[in-house]
């Protein structure tokens, strides 16, 4: 009766975690993750997934820091949408990556940085924006 029990308390854990590695030894074979397989398709979703890796793969590819690209619905925005990746990461509230792509040497003109500021309403968003406001650009009521 106390091997049951214990039994009855072992196997099912064990068979989740080795149906885990399971899972990643497919997922290190593929190259694809095993739960989410949505992979950004550019820079501006790679900015708005927060994916810093992607990021620096896309500008390494030569993708333009500045340059927009279709973002798809569910990314931030509620339909598919040509976006800059700074608008992308405004849009899905990334402080962070705001950051890392004005690291990066992104320098939004005037029209981008307003849209960037009027997608995201966050706090830590706006702040990390203000750090690459163009020179006589003042933040205007948006719509």
């Amino acid at each position: 009766m106390q091997k049951t029990m214990i039994a009855a308390m072992v196997v099912p854990p064990s068979l989740v975690f080795v149906g885990w590695l399971s899972l990643l030894a497919i997922a290190g074979i593929t190259g694809r993750h095993p739960i989410w397989n949505v992979t950004p398709e550019n820079l501006s979703e790679a900015a708005a997934f927060g994916d810093a890796v992607a990021v620096v793969r896309h500008l390494a590819r030569g993708e333009g820091i500045n340059h927009a690209a279709r973002v798809r619905a569910g990314m931030g925005t509620s339909r598919d949408e040509d976006m800059t990746p700074i608008e992308a990461a405004a849009a899905a509230a990334d402080e962070a990556m705001v950051s890392m792509l004005l690291n990066l040497g992104a320098t939004p003109d005037a029209a981008v940085w307003q849209r960037a500021w009027c997608i995201s309403e966050t706090a830590q968003v706006r702040e990390a924006l203000e750090r690459g406001r163009p020179r006589g650009v003042v933040p205007a009521l948006c719509p």
